[in-house]
């Protein structure tokens, strides 16, 4: 595995260019290459679609996937998100909502500082997506919510009437 120090958001985008073939992540502060795994692919794929989805019929943003985030100074790559920001190098503003997939080369507890970070930095709704598992979500101010394949997320208060089955996401 690489790891590799902070580095300016334009470093990052100029050095992701360089590695085409590989992907990186921000996990505690520093720069980590990853290697999903097909499943990983496909709850991303699954989320994206969702949304795009939702966004369609509730225009509230665009949906994203992979795109740094510079929040007050800390980098973010969210693997789906959905942001008010219009395209750009790499977006400031914090996601309305934000889904990370772990990969096994992720430890649960890394990602869920990650997603708590995300809260901090402004994000409404975080959901940390542990293939065959569990999702866990994040909101300010509330208790962090674990559902299970039985379950649906639903958007609530951040997302109204968005609801996805967790049937097709957890398996």
């Amino acid at each position: 595995m690489f790891v590799q120090k902070q580095m300016t958001p334009e470093e990052f985008l100029v050095f992701a260019d360089q590695h085409p073939d590989k992907r990186f992540d921000f996990i505690d502060g520093e720069i980590v290459e990853v290697s999903p795994k097909p499943i990983h692919g496909r709850k991303q794929t699954l989320f994206a679609v969702a949304l795009e989805a939702y966004t369609a019929q509730n225009p509230i943003g665009l949906v994203y996937t992979e795109v740094l985030h510079v929040l007050d100074g800390e980098k973010f790559m969210p693997d789906v998100c959905i942001n008010v920001e219009s395209e750009a190098d790499y977006l400031t503003t914090p996601p309305v909502f934000a889904v990370e997939v772990r990969s096994d080369s992720q430890s649960r507890e890394s990602q869920r500082r990650k997603m708590r970070a995300y809260i901090q930095h402004g994000v409404k709704m975080g959901v940390l997506v542990l293939p065959g598992e569990a999702v866990e979500v994040y909101e300010p101010g509330k208790e962090t919510q674990v559902l299970t394949v039985h379950d649906t997320l639903d958007g609530g208060d951040v997302l109204p009437g968005f609801i996805l089955p967790l049937n097709r996401i957890l398996p």
